[in-house]
This record gives C-alpha cells, structure tokens and sequence, in this order.
C-alpha cells in the first residue's frame, strides 16, 4: 500500500524519503539508487493501478491510489500490429499508406519474395514482414494487390488474412507472447452469427488451410484469435507518418469501458499505446475509456459497443433516462410541444418511451427507427460548408431539442466549419457567424463538462476554437473594456488548452501560432498577465 511514511531505501534499508512518483509505494536514500533499483525490477512492479474481477466487468484495472489529473497511467507497446480487416494499400513491413507511384504508369514496389505492396526493398527484410513472407512464398501464393492508374483509391479485403497470421505464428516464434494473446476475451459465440464470419468462415478458413498449408490449425481456433482481434485491438492513427492500421495491447484489453470515462489515449512514435488521467482518479476507481462518441445517445451508443465489442453498457450515463440531464437521446413531444420523451428503461431495448409532462407514449421501435432516419439524414448532408447544418438544426427546431445528439452532432460540425470553410475562413466571419461561433462552442463546452470532461481531446478542440474566435472578436472590438475582457478570457483559455495537448505533439506547433498571435492581440491594449 502506498505510504509516505515508508523511511527505509528499498535497494540498501538506509533511511530515506524520496518517494517513487509513480507508485508511491517504496522510497530511495538518492536518485542514484532509484535508478538502479529500477533497473534491478521495480520497473516490471511500478504502477498505479491493479487487475480486478466482477461479475459485470469480468477483468478490469482499479487505481491503487489517488492519480492526479494529466498523470500518465499506462505505456505499453503494442504485442502485435497490422492492417485492418479492409484496408487501403499499405506497406506490410513500416505500415504506412502506400502512395501512388511517382511514374503514372508504374506500381507498387513488391516483395520479390511474395508480391504483397511495400515502400520498397528496404522494407522487404521488416520483422514485421518476414514470417508471414517466407510462408506465403513457401506455399507459392503471391498477392495480387496493384495500382490501377487513375482509379479512386479502394480498400483490399485480402489484408484481412495478414494480422491473423501473425498472431498464429507467435504460438511457434513466442509460446509465452501467445499466451498472452489467447487469455484475451473473444465473444467468438456472439460473432460466429454475423455476416463477417460467415465470410470469414467460407473464404479465409479455406485459404490459410488449404493454400497456405496450416492444416493443423482447427477451424475454431482460427476464428478465436480473429474475434480476440476484433474485440480487443485498437486502431492506430499517424496522419504524420500516413498510418492506419490495428494494434493489439494485452494490458490495455482489460482497461474498461465507460461512456463517462476518465482517461484518455493516444499513440507515440513507436507506436505504443499511453493512457493519461483525464480528471483527478480516486483510490480505488475503476479506470476507464470509451470507445464510443460522447455526443452519441444512449440507443447509438449502446448498438455500436453491441454490434462492434459485444456487450452491452450499463455505465452510469446508459442507465440514466435523461443521461445525466443532457436529454441527448430524448426527442421533444409532439403532443404538449413541451415535455421531452424519454426511455422508461434505457437498459431494455424494447421498453416505451414517455413524455415526461403527458401521456404521450411512443414504441421502442418507432424511436429506434426515427433515430435512425435522422441519422442518416445528417450524414448525408453537405459539410463543406455551415448551410446545411444550419438548415437542419432549423428544420428540427419542432422536433428536436437543442441538446438532442443529432442537433448537438451539427453544433460541432459547425464550430469546425465557421473559420475554415471556403467562404468562412476567420478573418471572412461575418459578425452574426462569429457570435454563432462563439455560442455553439459555449454550449458544446457544457455538455464535454458532463460526457467528457476534465483534459480531454473533445474539450481541448473546443477551447481551441473558442480562443481562436474570442481573439478575433476582441481585435474586432472598439471597446477597450470588452476587448481586455476577451483577451482575457482567451489568454486563460490557452493555458488550459497547454496543459490539455502537452502530450500530443502534433499540437505544438499550432499552439505556438496562437501564442504568437496572442500576443501580439495584447501588445495593442493594456498588458495582462499571460
């Protein structure tokens, strides 16, 4: 148990008081001994969370003492990686996204042992690549994956083969790796009844049996480690290095989900997955991700982790008719014109919905399939331009609330728009689409305090986009007083959004761009403190 009160060095019993940041759990006479003590095992044990069990959860990871909000929790590199089930043209051996050729009428490089698209011949000889090359050369298969000139670039289902190969050959290049792999939950019953193993389970049983010779893999066992895929990897984006594929973290896999959560993720350079605190984390809380979208209602949250993890999420928010007050899967009644119709049980997915100030009552079918069609109405809608998204808020103002997910989804659509679409740039806002700017990241900022709060990405885009405008509204301003109000106002708002990305650095540079510009903003007016 962690304790300030330890007084003896953990590598040489001399009293001591410097206490290990991370776990809090043993103390060091110098930084000399932490050192070596790190390197003689307290790095396999330094941690500040525990694998527990229940029932609802099964697996899962508690905090073993209090974390404060920006600590890093969990580092951990990736036990394998590869393409998605579709994916896009890739090099199999740096996993980047393969461009066209520089010669209009040439291809990809290939593997000169197996035919499958690489960056080049440097790439040939990647660990990544060697295994599965030697045996699909072995077995005479070559890819026939090519650049077709002038072609839309399309997504190549015979990727779907290459993360499962891997993963069956850990079990003879690392027993103990694929140890690790197969103690991880697969939902194999569930998955076997949908259409994407009936596929996998007519062609590419077929083909890693029959043409690629591994006859002593059974059918199941096969299928098991793509459903222990499905269910547990994570998809890995590097815009910066053209990367977009899956990655499988075994101590990542039992970190819990919920739709509230309290940390967040992202992926270094070499590709390793780091959870952070996104809030202050009591002793003894569950830690948490989501891997749904906070403005998603409960009914397309709780289909979504059905259909894509399979399981069904009872988290706080989910079972909460009016998740936490926001009403973001309530529609406004169409009989009072004043209630908001709400699920009597968001955790049966039968249950009716009712108003809440009359009687009017609606089946769960009716709701789910209006939900539905409105869905599919705003992603269809031109967002290349704010006009679209105004016109459905609009054409739902009867309807739908203003803090309905389909409304809230254009709302943020919207405060990317107003500032960088064609004919919306900043500096081209009029005053009306620059206050409209202001108040929807206003009103989103409300609701990422409820759904995700604290430092998160969400939140953090948003200050952004509030600071940007805040800056332009003030350098707008003929009133010394309101302009130093904004300035002011964005001068705290920037810090904040410091804090949030220090650990993306893809953020830095645009970070740096808005200081500059802030500064100069408040060299024109009075100083402040920045």
């Amino acid at each position: 148990m962690a304790s300030t009160s330890l007084t003896s060095c953990a590598l040489c019993q001399a009293k001591a008081s410097q206490l290990c940041a991370a776990c809090r759990n043993v103390v060091y006479c110098s930084r000399e001994h932490q050192k070596e003590h790190w390197k003689k095992g307290h790095r396999a044990e330094c941690k500040c969370f525990e694998i527990a069990t229940n029932e609802v959860l099964g697996r899962h990871l508690t905090a073993t003492r209090d974390i404060k909000i920006g600590e890093q929790i969990l580092k951990e590199s990736p036990l394998v990686l590869g393409p998605k089930v579709a994916s896009a043209p890739l090099c199999l051996g740096c996993h980047r996204n393969l461009l066209a050729p520089e010669n209009p009428r040439g291809n990809y490089h290939k593997c000169s042992s197996c035919s499958w698209p690489l960056c080049g011949k440097e790439c040939e000889d990647s660990v990544h690549h060697k295994a599965e090359c030697q045996l699909m050369s072995g077995s005479n298969f070559q890819s026939k994956i090519n650049y077709v000139p002038g072609e839309e670039e399309r997504k190549e289902s015979a990727y779907c083969v290459i993360m499962l190969l891997r993963c069956m050959q850990l079990k003879a290049k690392d027993p103990e790796a694929f140890l690790r792999l197969d103690t991880l939950e697969d939902h194999l019953k569930e998955r076997l009844e949908t259409p994407l193993y009936q596929v996998l389970r007519a062609n590419l049983i077929t083909f890693i049996k029959t043409v690629l010779g591994m006859k002593d893999w059974l059918e199941m066992d096969i299928l098991r480690i793509a459903a222990i895929l499905d269910t547990n990897t994570f998809e890995v984006r590097q815009p910066r290095e053209r990367r977009k594929i899956r990655a499988l973290y075994p101590g990542a896999a039992m970190i819990s989900h919920d739709c509230v959560p309290n940390m967040r993720h992202r992926f270094d350079d070499d590709m390793n997955i780091v959870f952070l605190a996104k809030r202050r984390i009591a002793k003894g809380e569950i830690l948490s991700i989501s891997y749904t979208q906070p403005l998603r209602s409960t009914i397309q949250r709780r289909v979504h982790l059905r259909q894509a993890k399979c399981f069904d999420c009872s988290c706080a928010r989910c079972q909460d008719p009016e998740e936490l007050g926001s009403f973001a899967g309530a529609q406004t009644c169409l009989k009072c014109k004043a209630g908001k119709i709400i699920s009597l049980n968001p955790l049966l997915n039968s249950a009716p919905w009712k108003c809440q100030l009359c009687s009017y009552k609606r089946s769960a079918k009716e709701v789910v399939t209006s939900d539905a069609e409105l869905q599919q109405e705003l992603e269809s809608l031109d967002k290349t331009t704010p006009v679209a998204l105004e016109e459905f808020i609009y054409r739902h103002r009867a309807d739908l609330h203003e803090t309905n997910t389909h409304i809230l989804q254009a709302k943020y659509a919207l405060t990317q728009l107003y500032g960088s679409a064609p004919g919306f740039a900043m500096e081209e806002l009029s005053e009306e689409s620059l206050n409209r700017k202001v108040q929807l990241c206003e009103e989103l900022l409300t609701l990422a305090d409820i759904f995700d709060g604290g430092w998160s990405i969400f939140r953090g885009n948003l200050l952004i986009d509030m600071e940007e405008a805040l800056v332009t509204q003030a350098l707008r301003s003929k009133e010394p007083v309101e302009c130093e109000e904004k300035l002011r106002n964005a001068a705290e708002m920037l810090r904040e959004i410091r804090n949030i990305m220090k650990h993306e650095p893809e953020m830095q540079q645009l970070l740096l761009e808005r200081q500059v510009i802030l500064n100069s903003a408040l060299e024109r007016f009075e100083p402040l403190e920045n």
